[in-house]
Formats: structure tokens, C-alpha cells, sequence
């Protein structure tokens, strides 16, 4: 009977801390709902695409065949034509950031097909290597994509390499051959004779990494940011907590009777956070170089950082003050800065990548600072070239900055609203 009245005790005590029930109930559904809208965007009914960029360099019949069987081959693909002269052009997209990979189809590759004595020259995939999943689901679409949309032609040319090794065709091969050719010059549908003789026949496809940024490593110079960020928020969660404790010991009472004011005590320890967040991520990008390889170490980088890093730590004091002034104890400013900080980092990519989430979820995150945030770093550590500028680095993270200033202001007008009752 003793434990089941101890039992019963706790039952009551967790029922009288509404706030707590509240997020037990709440902060289970919320990750599920975040972690299954990621993988379940990658299922039969998902949203997830992958942006890829197509570069046609030959512009004949069997290219454009071989674009619309790739347009149609997969709803995951979401394919944008671009400009160029040759295969620069496509790095250039891909090394902004604008794609994680690029197709691109070389010059004479219609005419080879048509040949039976010319080698094809291949499909080419560039990519950015720090999305591992692009590359590969690029080569998977290709492949089918060109056996569906150059069926007619690729059979036609092992007809006409038959007729080269085993002699004259019968008139019967030779009608196949002309059906074959014909349709595969007039594109559309080919005939059902087509699929009846599918074979292993396939075009080239090569390509590579394209060569992004100072050379380090792609993953890790996500994650270094995308960890960074999240630590700096449960950094500014923590400094900023202890004005609580002050609170609640009677030191902000004694501060003002002295003349020092709420908003300078507020200030006060906005630019305390700010200082330890910054030296954190600071610490952690040297141990990122020193260890992991990470390259940030042009003068541009360097400006661009000094820049990013200290907006980044205040908008995450300023979070963290507007959720100090809104609880009510420390045990509460815990919990729910707890809360907020995970789910922030699981919308904004620190716990998932970007690219692998749907739009929709992507969309949700661009309203997050950190993830602007985390985005910011990727322009500055990773998609940066030896002729980029200072002034184009600054020009691509100010859209980030805009919104984490604005982050900024509101977190802080709203603290200073809450600590209002503190007097």
C-alpha cells in the first residue's frame, strides 16, 4: 500500500505541473511528425525531389528523347535546362549550390547513337560531394531514362553491328531494322516490338565530383556548422538562465535598488551570451581544421565569419532570453528551451540534412533562423571559389542575416515584455 501511495503522489505531482504534461504528451508526436514527413518523403506517395540541372550540348532528336524519358521516368526528379558552351557550365551551378548535380549530354552523342561503328561518347554527371544521394540517383535515373527514351535507336545500331559481323539481313531483319530506325527518328512512342526486344544495351555514363570550395571535406563542413549552430543555442539557453537563479536569490532585487535597471541587466547578459557563443563555435571550427580538415582560412572566409558567427549567437541569446523571461523557474526554462532548441535543430538541419528533407518540412525550416544560419556557414565554408569576392559572399548570406537580425529584435523586445513582472 506504502508504494502504491508513493505512486500515487508522483502521479499527482506530475499532473499539478500542467507544463510538464503538456510536453509529454506534445514533444513525442512533434518528432515523430518531423522524422517520419523526412522519411516517408522518400516513399511511393512522397514529396521529396532532387533537383538536378540538365545541360543538352548536341541538341539533337535522340537528346531531347532522352530528356523527356527522364522528365518521365521519375516523379523524384525535378530537371531545369541550363546555358552553356560545355561542361564548366555546369560546374559553375553546381559549385553555388544552385544544384547538387548536373547531367550533361555531350556534343555528337545523337549522331554516335545512330552509327553502329561510333563509340558514344558518355552522359556526364557532375556533382557536389557534399550530397552523397544526387550523384547516384542521377546515374539510376539515366540509365533507365536512356534505355526507355533511345530504345528504337540503340536496338537499330546492334541490328546494323549484326549485319556488319553476320552478313546481309533477311528481308523479315531488315523490315525490323527500318521500323527500328524510323522510329526512332520520328521520337514518340516506340513501337511494342521495341520492348519485346530489350536487351542489355546501354549508354556511358561518367563523371565526378565537382571540385567546391578550399577542398576539405564535405560532410564534415556541413555538420561543423550544423552542430555548431544547435550547441550555440543550448550555449545562449544556458547563460541566459541564470538569470533566474538571480531572480530567485534576490541579486536582480538588490541590482535595481542600486540604480542598474532591468533592460541594462538584460543587455548585460544578451552581450555575455553573444561572447560565449561565438568563442564556442570559435573553438570548434579550429578543432574542425586542426582535425577534420575543414579550409576556412581566406581573408574573405574569415570576414564572412566574424560577421555570421556573432549575428548567429545573438539571435540564440535572444531566444534564450525570451524563453528566461516567459518561465517561471529554472526547472521550467529548462525544459521548454530544451524543447525548443531540438525541435528547432530537427526543422532547421542540424539533426537531418536539408537535402534530404521535402519540401514542404524545407519550407517550415526557412522561417528558422538557424537554419538560414546553418545555410549561411555552408556559403562561407563550403560553396566559396578561388575568384570569389567578399562582396558576393556577403551579397549571398544577406537574405540569412536579414532574418536572423529580425530574430534578434523580437526575441528581445519579447524578453524585455516578459521580465516585466520580475519588478
Amino acid at each position: 500500500m506504502k508504494r502504491l501511495a508513493l505512486l500515487r503522489i508522483s502521479w499527482i505531482t506530475l499532473y499539478r505541473d500542467r507544463l510538464g504534461v503538456l510536453l509529454y504528451a506534445l514533444v513525442p508526436i512533434i518528432f515523430l511528425t518531423i522524422f517520419a514527413s523526412v522519411f516517408q518523403g522518400f516513399g511511393r506517395n512522397g514529396e521529396s525531389k532532387v533537383r538536378i540541372a540538365i545541360l543538352d550540348l548536341d541538341g539533337s532528336p535522340a537528346a531531347r528523347s532522352l530528356e523527356a524519358a527522364v522528365r518521365e521516368s521519375s516523379d523524384r526528379i525535378d530537371l531545369v535546362e541550363i546555358d552553356g558552351d560545355d561542361v564548366t557550365a555546369a560546374d559553375r551551378e553546381v559549385a553555388s549550390g544552385s544544384f547538387p548535380a548536373a547531367v550533361v549530354i555531350p556534343a555528337g552523342f545523337g549522331a554516335a547513337v545512330g552509327k553502329a561503328t561510333a563509340a558514344i561518347p558518355p552522359l556526364v554527371v557532375r556533382y557536389d560531394p557534399a550530397n552523397p544521394i544526387a550523384p547516384d540517383f542521377a546515374r539510376g535515373v539515366l540509365a533507365g531514362a536512356a534505355w526507355k527514351g533511345l530504345a528504337p535507336q540503340m536496338l537499330g545500331r546492334q541490328i546494323k553491328v549484326l549485319e556488319m559481323v553476320a552478313g546481309t539481313l533477311t528481308p523479315a531483319q531488315q523490315g525490323l531494322a527500318e521500323t527500328l530506325q524510323k522510329a526512332g527518328g520520328e521520337g514518340g512512342k516506340p513501337p511494342p516490338i521495341v520492348e519485346r526486344l530489350a536487351m542489355a544495351t546501354q549508354v556511358p555514363i561518367d563523371g565526378g565530383a565537382v571540385a567546391i570550395g578550399q577542398g576539405g571535406p564535405s560532410l564534415v563542413t556541413y555538420y561543423t556548422a550544423a552542430i555548431g549552430v544547435m550547441f550555440m543555442l543550448f550555449s545562449a539557453l544556458s547563460t541566459t538562465g541564470w538569470l533566474l537563479e538571480d531572480q530567485e536569490r534576490g541579486v536582480l532585487d538588490r541590482l535595481r535598488t542600486s540604480g542598474i535597471g532591468s533592460w541594462t541587466v538584460l543587455l548585460n547578459r544578451f552581450v555575455f551570451a553573444i561572447l560565449v557563443g561565438s568563442l564556442q563555435i570559435g573553438v570548434m571550427l579550429v578543432w574542425a581544421a586542426a582535425v577534420f580538415g575543414v579550409r576556412f582560412f581566406s581573408t574573405r572566409q574569415f570576414v564572412a565569419l566574424l560577421i555570421i558567427i556573432p549575428a548567429v549567437a545573438a539571435a540564440s541569446a535572444g531566444l534564450g532570453l525570451l524563453i528566461t523571461g516567459i518561465a517561471r523557474t529554472r526547472r521550467q526554462q529548462t525544459t521548454i528551451g530544451t524543447i525548443t532548441v531540438l525541435i528547432l535543430s530537427a526543422v532547421g538541419g542540424s539533426m537531418i540534412p536539408t537535402f534530404l528533407m521535402p519540401p514542404s518540412l524545407k519550407a517550415v525550416g526557412q522561417w528558422a533562423f538557424n537554419a538560414r544560419a546553418i545555410d549561411a556557414m555552408q556559403q562561407i565554408l563550403w560553396y566559396t571559389t578561388s575568384d570569389d569576392t567578399l562582396s558576393a559572399m556577403l551579397g549571398r548570406i544577406a537574405p540569412a542575416l536579414g532574418l536572423i537580425g529580425a530574430t534578434t529584435v523580437i526575441c528581445l523586445v519579447g524578453a524585455r515584455a516578459a521580465m516585466t513582472r520580475w519588478q
